[in-house]
């Protein structure tokens, strides 16, 4: 007897394993209603319409910035350049002379030694909002260092990659 007993608690055991897999298929095909479009094409071109991947508000942001810079030593004037070049590539940014809210990248440079002007340069960057020529500046960020001959590419684009933190952090200004 003991054996039939243990073969029924096992049957049962097992109905009611399959009836607990089951349950969440049948609650996700949801209740059948007349209404419901009998063609699953219908549903399929619904549900393509919809893009697989969102694109993210920041993605979509071109934050207008200027460049000032009037000193003349060479170093630093290859750093601005090659930070403009930088930023006019980029997607996150669009240089702009016009009167409009914008980040201002205020330059300075000069010779890290006199007598040998070719050799590198110090530099000071202070990052401003300007929301109008009108308009007081407001500061942002500011940055010192020193760049040689050599590396002035690496380090405009290391300002580019601070000029989108700042543009990032104070993205609120522009809406």
């Amino acid at each position: 007897m003991a054996p039939i007993r243990r073969l029924l608690h096992m049957l049962v055991a097992t109905l009611m394993l399959a009836a607990l897999c089951a349950a969440p298929a049948l609650a996700a095909e949801g209740p059948a209603t007349p209404d419901a479009p009998a063609d699953a094409a219908t549903d399929n071109a619904t549900a393509t319409e919809i893009p697989d991947k969102p694109t993210p508000a920041e993605a979509l942001r071109a934050t207008p910035v200027a460049i000032v810079h009037t000193d003349i030593d060479n170093v630093g004037t290859r750093l601005v350049f090659h930070l403009k070049e930088v930023l006019n590539k980029s997607s996150l940014f669009s240089l702009s002379a016009a009167d409009e809210k914008k980040i201002k990248l205020v330059v300075r440079t000069r010779e890290e030694f006199p007598g040998r002007p070719g050799l590198g340069s110090v530099y000071s960057v202070t990052w401003i909002f300007s929301a109008s020529e009108n308009v007081l500046n407001h500061y942002l960020a500011s940055e010192v260092g020193v760049v040689s001959a050599a590396d002035v590419a690496a380090t405009a684009e290391a300002l580019a990659g601070r000029t989108d933190a700042v543009a990032a952090q104070y993205a609120y200004l522009f809406e």
